[in-house]
């Protein structure tokens, strides 16, 4: 019986040694909030859409055409970062920067639609497994078709 006791807190000390080094790496990689995705964000090759510095774009998955203020095309980035986080990050920045929220989709994934001038702004944000990757696509309107005034 006293064997059995032994191996049993052996094996308890052997896995919380193992679990504890996943515990402190996941307190260090906590998501960061709406709060700290405010103040540090970039521009890319859309002049009028930022994007939060955690995310890192994939240059292979995009593509941009056009020069100037003209371009349209798909950017797509990935991130450690809370899907809601970054929904509220781009419905207020994109606000700043002169777009109009047109609708909005919630979960899985978040679909956010917006409108400026003579251009529109799809945004998809979905968390997968270990990352959320996050798609910009901007491309024309149609002369007379623009809703939102």
């Amino acid at each position: 019986m006293k064997k059995t006791r032994n191996a049993g807190l052996v094996l308890i000390l052997f896995l919380v040694t193992l679990m504890l080094p996943w515990s402190l790496m996941a307190q260090k990689e906590e998501t960061p909030s709406t709060a700290t995705l405010k103040g540090r964000a970039s521009y890319y090759d859309f002049d009028d859409v930022r994007i939060p510095s955690e995310l890192t774009l994939k240059k292979k998955d995009s593509l941009v055409y056009g020069a100037g203020r003209s371009k349209v095309g798909s950017l797509v980035f990935k991130g450690r970062v809370e899907p809601s986080s970054l929904a509220a990050f781009f419905q207020n920045n994109m606000q700043q920067d002169g777009w109009k929220l047109l609708s909005s989709f919630k979960y899985r994934p978040y679909l956010l639609i917006f409108l400026k001038e003579d251009r529109a702004c799809v945004i998809t944000v979905a968390e997968k497994l270990f990352s959320t990757r996050v798609e910009v696509r901007v491309g024309p309107v149609e002369p007379g078709s623009h809703p939102v005034r």
